[in-house]
């Protein structure tokens, strides 16, 4: 494991106590979904808040005294290191996919959660995910944390939440409200089914306070 410690830039930023409660209530309908433990995150489309969704649900786990690992698993355009303190290049999951390294896990300043960042961008990220390389990583994760939050690429990007999907337990959609299609995000869902993929849910951003009661991002089942 990496000893560098990476500084979570947003963890200090003080969010509205409607955003806090409704990652909450995010975080304990979670809690009460069976045999998740592994979650991947997607969207349908670009810019509809998967990375923020992952990175505060992560922290909102390790806040409780989960221990927490969160993965950046968009090897096209990882952004989840904008979320840290990050000083020059950071190995992570591409290079460990590659082997060029082994230590891919970084401790954070927030307790409990650690986090592996997405690494130099590769020609092959589909053909690398699908290696049984990221399964044993997944795997072995598996043994040491409570939960593991994945970030993906938006599903018309690319398939690649599918094929994590494949090694995690479930699925969450990032969907933001009045953005997307409605039948565009019926497809995104419809295609990751037919890839046997668990969808759990889906998480509504960019909600007004006048369309819901409990502030920016909302929560909902699919069943």
């Amino acid at each position: 494991m990496a000893k560098s410690v990476l500084e979570c830039r947003t963890a200090k930023v003080k969010k509205s106590p409607g955003v806090v409660e409704a990652y909450k209530t995010l975080r304990t309908n979670l809690l009460y979904t069976e045999n998740v433990k592994v979650i991947t995150i997607t969207s349908t489309v670009p810019n509809e808040g998967k990375t923020t969704t992952a990175y505060h649900l992560a922290e909102t786990f390790a806040n409780m005294g989960k221990k927490v690992l969160l993965i950046d698993c968009d090897l096209r355009r990882g952004s989840l290191k904008n979320h840290f303190a990050v000083k020059g290049r950071v190995v992570g999951l591409s290079e460990a996919l590659t082997k060029q390294a082994a230590d891919i896990i970084h401790n954070t300043d927030v307790p409990n959660l650690d986090v592996i960042l997405s690494g130099k961008v590769p020609p092959n990220p589909s053909e690398l995910l699908m290696g049984k390389m990221f399964e044993n990583i997944v795997n072995q994760a598996r043994e040491s944390y409570d939960y593991i939050i994945i970030d993906t690429p938006p599903v018309k990007v690319a398939m690649d939440s599918a094929i994590v999907g494949r090694v995690s337990d479930g699925v969450m959609l990032v969907i933001r409200n009045d953005f997307t299609n409605r039948n565009v995000i019926k497809r995104a869902k419809l295609e990751l089914e037919r890839n046997n993929i668990r969808v759990i849910g889906a998480v509504l951003t960019r909600v007004n306070k006048s369309q819901i009661d409990y502030g920016s991002y909302g929560y909902y089942k699919y069943y």
